[in-house]
């Protein structure tokens, strides 16, 4: 009984870990850092509470929404820092697996080219080529835990993604700063 009750808990709160990473991502990308800063600090409590779970029990770890919930959480971490310190924090910085890390990576490639497309959008082409630059380097990271073997579950599909969002946004603001001159 006491193992339902500990999955339905790890559920609900990786449930609104998830729900709280869109939020966090959200605040971000309508600058209000703030308010971003103290959800995350909640969101990162409820991580801890589910690591504190699922060591406790590590039947728990094979929850969909274990791994979900850290890749979100990865994910907004990740783009707050990039936001307000310019870098994207290492593995060390995370109590995640490897897998969960890489993953969150590729799916941060998509919110910084939504933050290069609004950059563009406002004529900051120096910032957008900045966040571009992340976009790359962030892409050649987790490419390397794809080829010559796939090391990550699912990453092969967000590599595709992130390669085309990648070439897509090189276009537009290579077609920024030519209109630009």
């Amino acid at each position: 009984m006491e193992e339902l009750d500990l999955k339905e808990k790890v559920k609900l709160v990786g449930g609104k870990t998830i729900e709280e990473c869109g939020t966090v991502i959200s605040l971000l990308h309508r600058g209000r850092i703030e308010e971003a800063d103290r959800l995350l600090s909640s969101v990162k409590k409820r991580v801890g509470l589910i690591t504190k779970l699922c060591t406790e029990h590590p039947i728990l770890l094979r929850l969909p929404v274990v791994r979900d919930a850290n890749m979100e959480y990865v994910e907004a971490v990740c783009y707050y820092f990039f936001l307000t310190e310019g870098r994207v924090p290492p593995y060390t910085s995370f109590k995640v697996e490897p897998d969960e890390y890489i993953l969150g990576l590729a799916d941060l490639v998509g919110e910084l080219r939504r933050r290069c497309l609004d950059l563009i959008r406002m004529g900051k082409l120096e910032l957008a080529s900045k966040t571009f630059d992340q976009m790359v380097e962030t892409y050649e990271y987790i490419w390397r835990f794809e080829y010559p073997k796939k090391l990550v579950k699912g990453l092969r599909h967000k590599i595709d993604i992130d390669r085309k969002l990648l070439e897509d946004t090189r276009l537009i603001l290579t077609q920024a700063h030519i209109l630009a001159r």
